[in-house]
C-alpha cells in the first residue's frame, strides 16, 4: 500500500477520534471525518482483501505500512488502541459509516453499560465488517505497565474532553485505572516508576497527571494505607489538575512567567477541580478534599488562602510533593528539567515550609537513595543509569551500563543488579550530569522497559 494513502486514511480516523466527544452523533463535526475515513478505506478495500490496523512492537502499522511516530503524530490513535487493549482491527469490504462510528466510540471509551467488554461493545454497535484481536495478556510486568499507563492516559484525555463540552465524567473509569495501577505495583513496585520517568513534552498535562498518580500510589503503598484510602488518594492524584480545563489554554501553555492576573486565575484550578469531583457521581469526598487542598502548603502560605486556618488532609500534602517532583524533573518551555537527585535535594530543602517533614522523608525513601532515572558513576569508573530499585538494598539499585571506564559509550548497554555479590566492585560513587556525558536518559529508560 502507498504510505501516503494509508496516512490519509488514518488521519481521518484520528480526526474522528479527537472530535467524537465534542459533538453528538449526527453532527457534521464527527460525520465529516468519518465519511472521509470510510471513503478512503473503501477505495483501499477495492482490491478485495481485508486491511489490518494494529500495534506491532510498539509501532502502529496499517496493512504492513509502519508509522513510527506514535509519541507525536499518531499518539491519539496509538493510545486509544492500547488503552482499549486492542492489538489489531481488521477492516473488511462493505464497512459502513455507522460501523466506523461504533469503532470510534469504543476507542474513545464512549458511555456504554458494557464497560470494557469488547465483544459486547462490538455487538452493541452492530460492527459486522471489522474484527478485533485483543492485546495478549501476560504476566510480564513491563508489558502490563505499558498497557496500564496507556489506559490511564486515555482516561485522563477523555475526562478533559468531556469537561470541555460540559459533560460530567465517569468516576468508574478513574477508579478502574487506579485499581490497575495499584495491582501492578503490588506485583512489581518498579514497573510504573520507570514509565513515570519517560517524559512527554507535547502532552505534559496528561502525562503529568498519570505520573503524579504513580508516585502517590507508590507512596501510599509504603504508608500502608487501607484500600479505600489508597483508592481515594490515587484518584485525587490522577485528577489533581483537572480544574485547569476551565482555565484559558493560553495561560496554561504560556512559555514565560505569569503576570499577577494570570497567576490569580491559575490559582483557581484547585477549587474548580474540587467542584468537578463533587459533581462526579460516586466520587469519594476525601478525593475532592485532597484536590481542593493540594496547594495550601504545610506552612499555610499557599492557596486557596481562605482555607489556611482549616485542618488539611494529610495526603493533600503528599500530592503536592509528587506534583513538585514530576514538574521539576520534566522539561518545560520556560526551564530545563532537573535530575532526580537534584529534585530530591530541592524537595528536602522545602521540608517544614512547603511540605510536611515526615512526608518528605517517606517520599524520598520511596524514591530510593538513587532514584530511577539518576545517572551515576561506579567505583569501576563506568557510567550507568538507574532503571529499578532494590527494595532490600537502597544503595544498590539495578542499573543500565552506558559507558566504559574511559568514558566511551558502549555499543550495547548492559543491565546489572548492583545488589548481586558478584557486582561488589560496582558500587555507586556519585551522581553525574547526563548532559555533560551526552547521555539521553529517556531513551535508556525506554529501551530498558522494552528489554
Amino acid at each position: 500500500m502507498n504510505k501516503k494513502r494509508a496516512s490519509d486514511c488514518l488521519t481521518h480516523l484520528q480526526s474522528a477520534l479527537k472530535v467524537s466527544a465534542l459533538y453528538p452523533e449526527g453532527h457534521p463535526g464527527i460525520q465529516n471525518p468519518l465519511q472521509n475515513f470510510i471513503r478512503e478505506l473503501s477505495q483501499l478495500l477495492q482490491a478485495g482483501r481485508p486491511l489490518v490496523l494494529g500495534i506491532v512492537d510498539d509501532v502502529l502499522a496499517f496493512d504492513e505500512v509502519p508509522f513510527y511516530d506514535t509519541d507525536t503524530t499518531w499518539r491519539n490513535l496509538f493510545v486509544s488502541l492500547q488503552g482499549r487493549g486492542i492489538e489489531s482491527i481488521t477492516f473488511q469490504p462493505g464497512i459502513e459509516v455507522d460501523e466506523a462510528l461504533g469503532i470510534v466510540k469504543i476507542l474513545t471509551g464512549g458511555d456504554s453499560e458494557d464497560g470494557d467488554d469488547l465483544a459486547a461493545l462490538w455487538k452493541n454497535y452492530a460492527i459486522q465488517h471489522a474484527v478485533y484481536t485483543e492485546l495478549a495478556t501476560t504476566d510480564d510486568s513491563q508489558v502490563r505497565a505499558h498497557r496500564i499507563y496507556s489506559e490511564s492516559l486515555c482516561m485522563i484525555m477523555n475526562v478533559m474532553t468531556e469537561l470541555r463540552v460540559g459533560r460530567i465524567p465517569s468516576t468508574r473509569a478513574a477508579v478502574a485505572v487506579v485499581d490497575s495501577m495499584r495491582d501492578l505495583m503490588l506485583d512489581d513496585p518498579n514497573a510504573l516508576m520507570g514509565m513515570a520517568m519517560l517524559k512527554s513534552y507535547d502532552d505534559y498535562t496528561y502525562n503529568h497527571s498519570v505520573n503524579v498518580a504513580v508516585f502517590c500510589l507508590a507512596l501510599g503503598l509504603q504508608l500502608e494505607l487501607v484500600p479505600a484510602e489508597l483508592s481515594a488518594f490515587g484518584i485525587a492524584a490522577l485528577l489533581h489538575d483537572v480544574g485547569k480545563v476551565r482555565t484559558n489554554e493560553t495561560i496554561i501553555r504560556k512559555p514565560g512567567r505569569l503576570n499577577d492576573e494570570e497567576m490569580r486565575l491559575i490559582k483557581l484550578h484547585s477549587e474548580l477541580g474540587a467542584e468537578i469531583l463533587e459533581s462526579m457521581q460516586g466520587m469519594d469526598p476525601a478525593a475532592r478534599t485532597m484536590v481542593l487542598q493540594h496547594h495550601i502548603r504545610f506552612d499555610r502560605k499557599g492557596y486557596p488562602e481562605r482555607l489556611a486556618t482549616e485542618e488539611i488532609h494529610p495526603l493533600a500534602d503528599a500530592i503536592a510533593l509528587a506534583d513538585c517532583y514530576d514538574a521539576i524533573t520534566s522539561t518545560r518551555p520556560y526551564r530545563r528539567s532537573r535530575e532526580p537527585g537534584e529534585a530530591v535535594r530541592i524537595i528536602q530543602s522545602c521540608a517544614g515550609s512547603a511540605y510536611r517533614p515526615d512526608l518528605v522523608e517517606q517520599f524520598i525513601r520511596m524514591l530510593g537513595t538513587y532514584p530511577v532515572g539518576e545517572t551515576v558513576r561506579l567505583a569501576t569508573g563506568e557510567i550507568a543509569v538507574v532503571i529499578a530499585l532494590n527494595p532490600l538494598d537502597a544503595i544498590s539499585p539495578k542499573v543500565e551500563l552506558v559507558m566504559d571506564p574511559d568514558g566511551v559509550p558502549l555499543a550495547e548497554t548492559a543491565r546489572v543488579d548492583l545488589a548481586q555479590a558478584s557486582e561488589e566492585k560496582r558500587r555507586i560513587v556519585t551522581s553525574v550530569d547526563p548532559l555533560s556525558k551526552g547521555i539521553d536518559v529517556g531513551t535508556i529508560l525506554e529501551e530498558s522497559l522494552r528489554a
